[in-house]
């Protein structure tokens, strides 16, 4: 049986590779010059640049299925943040997984947020470990701001820690997007480690890609325009070359504009974009391992990110590389985002000299857009997402569209869509 799958990103590898393994004849297809879509790491002058800031969860339940971890050389965040507030930092952590004790006394002593909030916090991550991921997502859904509100959490909480933390996962600073992603995210981030792999995040679907790329079944550069459909059955598609590849069954396991493009079936509407600024410092701009959370209620950088103190094998022997994380994507050029950036950074390290000299001879490595960084959730978004079986006989959907937006919805949504697909060419 021959299978088709359109998109190289990590649901339609997770597919493929399921696919190929189970026997089938499968051949993948993805539009550009390399695997990952969003997941993704560039070379630049010996740095390496993952598209737009990411993390991966190790708690995640597919990543654990799907990867193998050991293999990856992964390096952890700290399992605490640096609040920036009015030009001052505070660090909070998370007591049940941080074993510094300079960072846990900071953090209570910290008076960016109240007291009482640092022990809400320890008594919802404590929750959450209690339960299981289902429970967790079962019963009516409310915005995550609403959530917040109601476990008793301060407007100081929110605003200072809340909104540029969660806000900088889910893209939106509202806070608007369902509560069941910011329990799930929770829970992960309380069962496991925030990581990197040491030579970037596209080595998670360079691992996922290598037995389809030793067995040939690979292609690269190859772009589908239409669906091909022969007696009220999708059997194939048309590539921009002009010619045809057939197939029993046909994956899309593309951005939802590109799958709704494609099908003509309904898809989410609303997409989160967002931008990153890529620098490079001789000297670093902070010690540690933690990421910074811009509180201010205007920033423009939310969330800055010291890639090579975490992993070293993102910058060469004698720099210091940070990912500056926008949220949204700026209609300025590039010189604009870039000197808005500074301007931000600098804030955020007014009183410490030599942060302010190491950003005045930074370099800036690299401006990334990502357009389509997330789809909307908002409550009650989930159960109505499309299923990994289409309308259209033969043609079935792998990526983020049919679960969440996240690395682990991705892998999940390419195992269900292999999983409908053998059940269904073996009838």
């Amino acid at each position: 049986m021959q299978v088709l799958v359109i998109g190289g990103g990590v649901a339609g590898l997770v597919c493929a590779r399921t696919l190929h393994r189970k026997g089938y004849e499968v051949t993948l297809i993805e539009a550009t010059d390399g695997l990952g879509g969003r997941v993704r790491s560039d070379q630049v002058d010996g740095f390496i640049l993952d598209r737009g800031f990411q993390v991966l969860f190790t708690a995640y339940p597919a990543v654990q299925r799907q990867l193998q971890l050991s293999a990856l050389d992964l390096r952890a965040f700290d399992p605490s943040a640096i609040v920036v507030w009015q030009g001052r930092h505070f660090v909070l952590t998370d007591p049940l997984r941080d074993r510094n004790l300079a960072a846990l006394a900071g953090a209570v002593l910290a008076s960016v947020v109240p007291f009482s909030d640092k022990l809400r916090t320890l008594q919802v991550a404590l929750r959450m470990r209690r339960h299981t991921i289902d429970d967790l997502l079962a019963g009516p859904d409310r915005t995550t701001i609403e959530e917040l509100r109601a476990l008793g959490f301060s407007t100081q909480m929110i605003d200072r820690f809340f909104r540029p933390f969660f806000g900088g996962i889910f893209l939106d600073r509202s806070l608007q997007t369902s509560a069941k992603c910011f329990r799930f995210n929770f829970k992960m981030m309380s069962d496991g480690e925030t990581v990197v792999p040491n030579r970037g995040m596209g080595a998670i679907a360079e691992q996922l890609a290598t037995d389809l790329r030793t067995a040939g079944r690979i292609r690269l550069n190859t772009r589908a325009v239409a669906l091909v459909e022969e007696s009220g059955r999708v059997c194939g598609v048309r590539l921009a070359d002009g010619s045809t590849m057939m197939a029993d069954a046909v994956v899309l396991a593309t951005p939802a504009p590109e799958t709704a493009r494609l099908s003509g079936l309904p898809m989410p509407e609303g997409q989160l974009g967002s931008a990153c600024v890529w620098l490079a410092t001789r000297q670093p701009l902070y010690r540690g391992k933690k990421l910074i959370l811009n509180a201010d209620e205007k920033a423009f950088v939310n969330t800055l990110a010291p890639m090579s103190a975490v992993a070293p094998g993102y910058a060469p022997a004698g720099w210091h590389l940070y990912a500056a994380a926008i949220l949204g994507v700026p209609e300025q050029d590039d010189s604009t985002v870039v000197a808005r950036t500074m301007v931000d950074l600098n804030r955020m390290f007014i009183n410490k000299a030599t942060a302010t000299t190491a950003l005045a001879n930074a370099r800036i490595l690299r401006v990334d857009r990502i357009p389509f960084s997330q789809f909307r959730q908002p409550p009650g978004l989930h159960p109505n997402l499309p299923d990994n079986r289409t309308e259209r006989r033969g043609l079935y959907l792998a990526g983020e569209v049919t679960e969440a937006s996240s690395i682990n919805a991705a892998m999940l949504s390419g195992e269900r869509c292999a999983e409908a697909i053998q059940v269904d060419l073996s009838r």
